[in-house]
């Protein structure tokens, strides 16, 4: 039954809109924004639906995710943020979820400044996603970045039921020293950011009592009745 629910469900995602929440129930679980900086922004958004992964949009970290620092006179400039959100997964009986992975794009640019005769400025950048599921926690790493980056972060196998504490972060830094020389200045420029990320939950049913007591029965017919070929009279003397 919950299967078919499962679905309709899907039938009904894919003929729809997406929908922004703070909260969203799905076939498996309900999946919920329960902290983080911004409450007025807290957002999540399902995305898409396989037949074992649900996926949302982490609206609020893609709305926030960016620094840039820029320098002229070579003194130095500096930006770093550090944004996060708080979910809580509430699976519904029957339902296990066997991974959680976070996707998306980590991009920076380097500019350094240029002054002949004058050695070039200095940028540096750094773009890290963190995945904490309980008390674990999973990144993504990335410095010196001058394009897009492709994040993957994947737990390994869960086997988790009842409720489950996830959080993403996101931790930024973009320093930049401009060049001045001759009179002369040259800017430098540094930024970095995050955005795209999605996170994916995968789930697994758990089989009812009664599919087991099927299953146990079954084995037990099969052994039943290769024990009782075995046993009949000249069974032996028959197969040669």
């Amino acid at each position: 039954m919950k299967r078919a629910l499962a679905g309709l469900a899907l039938g009904v995602l894919l003929c729809s809109p997406a929908i922004a929440a703070t909260s969203i129930d799905t076939a498996a679980f309900t999946i919920t924004y329960v902290d983080g900086p911004v409450p007025e922004d807290w957002s999540i958004t399902q995305v898409d639906v396989f037949p074992d992964t649900y996926s949302f949009s982490l609206d609020t970290l893609n709305q926030h995710l960016a620094v840039e620092a820029h320098d002229i006179a070579g003194a130095g400039a500096t930006a770093d943020q550090n944004f996060w959100s708080a979910l809580r997964l509430d699976i519904d009986a029957g339902y296990r979820v066997s991974r959680i992975m976070l996707t998306g794009v980590a991009f920076g640019q380097m500019a350094p400044g240029q002054l002949p005769d004058f050695p070039p400025g200095i940028v540096h950048n750094e773009a890290n996603a963190h995945l904490t599921v309980g008390s674990t926690t999973w990144s993504a790493l990335h410095t010196d970045i001058g394009a897009e980056n492709p994040i993957d972060v994947s737990t390994p196998v869960l086997d988790l039921t009842g409720m489950a504490d996830v959080g993403i972060s996101g931790m930024l830094l973009a320093q930049a020293w401009g060049v001045e020389g001759g009179g002369a200045f040259a800017e430098s420029i540094a930024s970095a950011s995050l955005y795209s990320l999605v996170l994916h939950v995968e789930v697994s049913p758990i089989p009812e009592p009664h599919a087991f007591l099927m299953l146990a029965a079954g084995l037990g017919i099969v052994g039943w009745a290769a024990r009782r070929r075995d046993r009949l009279p000249g069974q032996s003397k028959r197969d040669g």
